[in-house]
């Protein structure tokens, strides 16, 4: 049965045994009919199931290369409102080099995202949403026969699945604070939308558009409640970060000049 990440009010996920919450499917199996659309780098949900599964462990490396095709990937630097889908953007493309091997790897002393780090596992939703169950793309090539790390070891997950699970239930955390966070944001007026031109080296010209940032001016008006509230949920260090990272637009005109030499 596949593990369970626990209640949406539960704060921490522990592999547990429990029926499958695909739904109106099986156990372990896929799940991709329910789904209209998949996350960036998903193509396929697999609940991980000790009948599926057994026998199956995962690779030591995989690599980057699922995520050399995407523009964007999630992180918290320029803001997008799209909706009821709130979430943060940067650039990707940049960051994901091709090594020795033609293996993608990170570009060195880049920050990867939990969000990138968390693949090939993910947390599925029930219909409900009150109930989440650790999931794998089953198409991302992490898999593997044999028992060198393998997901279950006498029915049981191993650590393996234990260590996803957790990492996914923090991660799942943190998406609903953050969710909260852009909500408060955008509720306040605090999100004015913002667009760059970059020139490179080459004379080429880049434009990134559809984004949001936070207004200095509107954010240092709000009242003295907002910010100590603000404080307590642990968003100021979040503003400021952003602020700081409006600087970090030379590092990636630079990455991708670099990029474009030497293609």
């Amino acid at each position: 049965m596949p593990p369970k990440g626990g209640s949406k009010s539960q704060t921490a996920g522990t592999a547990a045994q429990g029926s499958s919450s695909g739904p109106g499917d099986a156990a372990g199996s896929p799940i991709a009919a329910a789904e209209p659309r998949f996350p960036l780098f998903y193509h396929s949900l697999t609940p991980i199931d000790a009948a599926r599964h057994g026998g199956k462990s995962l690779k030591r490396r995989l690599g980057f290369d699922f995520a050399r095709s995407s523009q964007a990937g999630y992180f918290a630097r320029q803001l997008t409102n799209d909706g009821e889908r709130r979430r943060a953007d940067y650039s990707t493309r940049q960051f994901v080099t091709t090594d020795f091997f033609s293996a993608s790897s990170w570009q060195p002393g880049a920050y990867i995202p939990a969000y990138t780090r968390r693949y090939p596992f993910i947390f599925h939703e029930s219909t409900d949403k009150q109930q989440y169950t650790l999931c794998i793309d089953e198409t991302s090539g992490a898999l593997e026969d044999g028992n060198e790390r393998p997901l279950f070891s006498g029915g049981k997950p191993t650590p393996i699945v234990q260590d996803a699970l957790k990492f996914c239930a923090a991660f799942q955390r943190d998406f609903t604070n953050t969710h909260d966070f852009v909500e408060q944001l955008s509720e306040r007026g605090l999100l004015i939308p913002n667009q760059a031109e970059i020139t490179l080296n080459s004379g080429e010209k880049l434009a990134v558009t559809g984004f949001h940032v936070i207004d200095r001016d509107r954010f240092a008006g709000l009242p003295d409640s907002a910010l100590l509230e603000w404080r307590r949920k642990g968003w100021l260090p979040w503003v400021y970060a952003h602020f700081i990272s409006h600087g970090n637009w030379s590092v990636l005109v630079d990455l991708a000049g670099a990029a474009a030499k030497a293609a």
